[in-house]
């Protein structure tokens, strides 16, 4: 799956009102189990404010507005940046650092981490 061309990306509006997420077709299994994200699984893929699917997730809003604050404008996102993959679907290549195979990103960055766990020296 990795390097084949994605599937053709909605265009946002030059200027954007507020921050906005980007929902593949691979997401469709995952928004209908939303109330408030349901009826945007036929018309994925699509952008969808930020707000909206942080609402449908049961989120405030304070990452949001942090994220705005420090940006200084409206930014988008998309759910293949994510580092957590237990919500969105997609497929992650393995990744390979020095002679060592990750299964993903996520899993190499905690494989970095110290054992037991120490704040400290994090």
């Amino acid at each position: 799956q990795y390097g084949r061309p994605m599937s053709a990306v909605p265009p946002l509006d030059a200027v954007l009102s507020e921050p906005m997420i980007f929902l593949s077709a691979a997401q469709r299994q995952v928004v209908q189990r939303y109330q408030h994200l349901a009826a945007l699984a036929d018309r994925l893929p699509c952008w969808v404010p930020a707000r909206t699917v942080a609402d449908a997730l049961g989120f405030d809003h304070s990452g949001i507005e942090l994220a705005l604050r420090l940006a200084g404008r409206p930014y988008v996102w998309a759910t293949e940046f994510e580092n957590v993959h237990s919500l969105w679907r997609y497929g992650e290549p393995n990744i390979l650092v020095d002679g060592k195979r990750f299964a993903c990103s996520e899993d190499y960055y905690q494989a970095q981490k110290t054992v037991p766990y120490d704040d400290g020296v994090w």
